[in-house]
């Protein structure tokens, strides 16, 4: 690697933006609820625009602006999970609730606490994106908060990794 000026020389790198239209933005809020026995809820984005740039120093720059969802079908949901599926193609959003749950029982349910808001995507909410083959999916954490997450955030670990401190 060569050094520049006592820095690493750095390689393009994508970089990928996440923005909620106005009036998306205003549908969400308008539905959230600070209710610590909520379950999650459930969108599919019908409208959507990508837009792609090349970046100074290399690499491409892209936003995903969401202009349009609607509620999507759940077929199970509790204040920890929402099961649902928009068409192929058609990116995912759901909620997490601003309660820290112990079980799926809403009467579990504690306003706040380390869980509530959490706006990091579940190792099964990963694996759902890369399963359905999406560019993106979102989470709605707050009634004004929203986190875009892409299939290059997740690594799959490989086969036969192994973790801890054990010896050969």
């Amino acid at each position: 690697m060569t050094l520049i000026g006592g820095a690493r020389g750095l390689r393009a790198q994508t970089v990928r933006y996440g923005v909620m239209g106005d009036s998306v933005t205003a549908q969400l809020r308008a539905a959230w609820t600070d209710d610590s026995t909520q379950s999650e809820r459930a969108y599919c984005v019908q409208r959507a625009r990508i837009t792609s740039r090349p970046a100074l120093g290399g690499g491409t720059d892209s936003i995903f602006r969401v202009l349009a969802v609607k509620p999507a079908e759940t077929t199970g949901q509790d204040p920890n999970h929402v099961q649902f599926e928009c068409a192929h193609g058609t990116p995912e959003l759901h909620t997490h609730t601003p309660a820290t749950c112990l079980t799926d029982d809403a009467g579990s349910c504690r306003a706040d606490g380390p869980l509530a808001y959490s706006c990091q995507p579940s190792r099964s909410d990963y694996e759902e994106l890369l399963t359905r083959g999406d560019q993106y999916a979102i989470i709605q954490c707050d009634r004004r908060a929203f986190r875009f997450y892409y299939p290059s955030e997740f690594v799959v670990p490989s086969r036969g990794a192994r973790t801890g401190d054990s010896a050969p």
